[in-house]
């Protein structure tokens, strides 16, 4: 538990990225169609500290999501035990008619009998894309199994506060509860931030097989954190950089490519080397991460290397090129070491 500090400075995200090259753990299996990456296990993303008068500072580690107590905020020679968890739902929980999305994780704070004398400040990272007036963004609280509003963060109540900026939002929030920020477009030109990131594995059932994983998911440090637990399961390498897309609500779907293959060295299982999401896999279901798999197969063990392209484009939008250059070698000793 930090220092007191004031709103909203100081309550930058916890980003935390996964370097190039790093091999998660070990263990896996092939997938060759775009589908929803399920993990066994779902990590539990929760914090607790127990706060008093001088107040302090809770965070969700690699997530983006904190919560701030300001000093004086509890009576003096009083404690509570707080705590923040992190829930991801498919966005049809939101609305009936699918107008809304949701743009963060959806956060609970608590304890629900929490007595404080003035608001406390929470931080979340959102994947909206802000640098136009695209998007009508409100947040929301749960209330049994409603999503009720709370506000618009373009207006200002009496017993909330919004402050958005380009990749977070931070709240000034009175009652304990679940909350969520939720966005409904004004026109096809509104988008949102995917993160693209490539993961690759040997297959461990064929000693000349290689997996290449590619996710697009929410540009937020949470869902980029399942993807990097899911790959820890099964001893995936990040291998480039991730890149970041605009996927805007126009209704057009995702295509993922591999291309440049060195053909007299690897083969790629046919029919695999495009496919596709449809639109609404990728605009409103954030419940986990978004995959597709390409498998390949060299035709020597002596060869070290993969270098290829990996294309990810909105049709008649926005295209990202990924550039593969793997040591195969280093990948499957790293796998079978650890």
């Amino acid at each position: 538990m930090s220092h007191p500090q004031t709103f909203p400075r100081g309550l930058a995200p916890d980003y935390r990225e996964v370097a190039v090259g790093t091999t998660l753990g070990r263990r896996g299996k092939n997938l060759f169609t775009p589908q929803v990456f399920q993990t066994l296990s779902r990590p539990l993303h929760k914090a607790t500290a127990v706060f008093g008068h001088a107040g302090g500072r809770l965070v969700v580690p690699n997530t983006g999501i904190s919560l701030l107590v300001p000093h004086g905020g509890i009576a003096e020679d009083t404690t509570w035990e707080m705590y923040m968890s992190i829930n991801q739902e498919d966005s049809s929980t939101v609305s009936e008619d699918g107008a809304e999305i949701f743009l963060s994780p959806a956060v609970t704070y608590g304890p629900p009998g929490l007595d404080l004398s003035c608001p406390i400040a929470m931080t979340t990272a959102h994947c909206a894309e802000v640098a136009a007036d695209n998007w009508t963004i409100r947040l929301k609280r749960q209330i049994q199994d409603r999503w009720e509003e709370v506000m618009s963060v373009d207006e200002e109540t009496t017993s909330c506060y919004c402050l958005l900026e380009a990749q977070r939002c931070h709240l000034l929030l009175e009652q304990p509860g679940r909350y969520v920020l939720v966005g409904e477009t004004l026109n096809q030109e509104a988008a949102k931030r995917l993160r693209l990131a490539v993961f690759g594995s040997p297959d461990p059932s064929n000693s000349l097989g290689f997996t290449l994983r590619v996710y697009c998911v929410d540009d937020t440090p949470y869902a980029f954190q399942q993807v990097a637990v899911g790959e820890r399961s099964r001893g995936g390498r990040l291998l480039e950089e991730p890149k970041i897309m605009l996927f805007k609500g126009n209704a057009f779907s995702l295509q993922v490519s591999i291309q440049d293959v060195p053909r007299l060295l690897w083969s790629i299982k046919p029919f695999t080397t495009c496919q596709e999401f449809s639109f609404s896999q990728v605009w409103a279901s954030n419940r986990s991460p978004l995959q597709c798999a390409f498998s390949l197969e060299r035709y020597s063990l002596s060869t070290s290397q993969l270098s290829c392209k990996i294309s990810v484009r909105q049709v008649t939008g926005e295209e990202q090129i990924l550039q593969i250059y793997a040591s195969v070698v280093e990948v499957s000793r790293t796998h079978t070491v650890l």
